[in-house]
């Protein structure tokens, strides 16, 4: 009777690690939703839109992007810390909503925790921002002239922010230039393009595949990259550091997370997809075109970098004096 017993026991487990595994390749079984924290144009809602085509290719089913945009992320973020943790509901987040955030906002703006209640999945990508001037001043096409005549107006230049990062970098210049900017906020890159196209404002940090299409058509002027070094998708735009303010560098990416307590079979099994998209030709080449540089599909370089982020930005913000309560 004993000796049964044991065999039933071991055709349960055999059974239940049959069917787990079957659920596990099952996934996804259903449409995944990836949340997107800001306006259609930008580079997380092409990045959120490209990988959700390249997902559904390779693990099947839909997933869905929608946009939540609002309070630089935060309103995306949220939503994706109360969703249920069973891999189908995504966020396509930057760095500014997971590291930004946290430097230069007081504790209780803050409705997330970054480290905490989401699980890292992938490093989409890495790019520079772009120091662009548009309509308004479509002669000034770089830094030292930008700076001259932020020195010259009587007003403070004024520039398109979309997201905390862009306002820091925007903030990080200022006072390495000794100038004042004043900041018009949009809910994502979309419409600070538009805002800079239309003359609305005079100059604005972006992220490269917001812009570079209109760089390319000779519609807007892009001054110069953040980055440290000039970016290999972008090697004809000249560095902040170049252009007269030694040091500026000021680098940020887009990741994939999920809410916390996501399983760890979902989690392998979209990293493992993403590696495959990320090392095709025509996906770098693509991203190349908009700027950027491929990531990492590994969730421990991005909780990493998340954390180290943190830290660097924290500094930074109170280097420059942004805070807000």
């Amino acid at each position: 009777m004993n000796r049964l017993k044991r065999y039933a026991g071991a055709c349960a487990l055999a059974l239940g690690a049959l069917a787990g595994g079957q659920a596990a390749a099952a996934y996804p079984d259903r449409p995944v939703t990836v949340i997107v924290g800001f306006a259609p144009g930008g580079t997380n809602d092409i990045l959120g839109r490209l990988m959700a085509a390249e997902l559904a290719k390779r693990l099947g089913g839909s997933f869905v992007v929608e946009n939540k945009p609002g309070a630089n992320s935060m309103i995306s973020a949220n939503y994706v810390k109360h969703a249920k943790p069973d891999g189908y509901t995504l966020l396509v987040i930057s760095s500014g909503g997971l590291t930004v955030n946290p430097a230069v906002y007081a504790p209780n703006r803050i409705t997330y925790d970054p480290v905490k209640d989401f699980t890292p999945i992938a490093l989409l990508a890495k790019f520079p921002l772009v120091v662009t001037t548009g309509a308004k001043l479509k002669d000034v096409k770089t830094i030292p002239e930008l700076i001259s005549l932020a020195k010259k107006s009587p007003v403070p230049l004024t520039h398109g922010v979309a997201t905390s990062t862009f306002q820091l970098a925007a903030e990080v210049l200022g006072t390495a230039a000794d100038v004042k900017f004043t900041e018009i906020p949009y809910k994502g890159s979309g419409p600070v393009v538009a805002a800079l196209l239309g003359g609305q404002v005079d100059f604005a940090i972006l992220d490269s595949a917001a812009v570079m299409p209109s760089v390319r058509a000779g519609r807007l002027n892009a001054l110069a990259v953040t980055s440290a070094k000039r970016s290999d998708a972008l090697p004809g735009i000249p560095t902040v550091d170049e252009s007269g303010l030694p040091g500026f560098e000021v680098p940020i990416w887009t990741g994939l997370v999920a809410p916390a307590g996501t399983p760890k079979d979902v989690v392998q099994t979209l990293d493992h997809a993403l590696a495959q998209i990320l090392a095709e030709p025509d996906v770098k080449q693509k991203f190349k075109q908009l700027g950027m540089d491929v990531g990492e599909a590994d969730s421990q370089v991005l909780e990493t970098k998340i954390q180290d982020d943190i830290k660097r930005w924290t500094a930074a913000a109170k280097k420059a004096g942004m805070h807000y309560e």
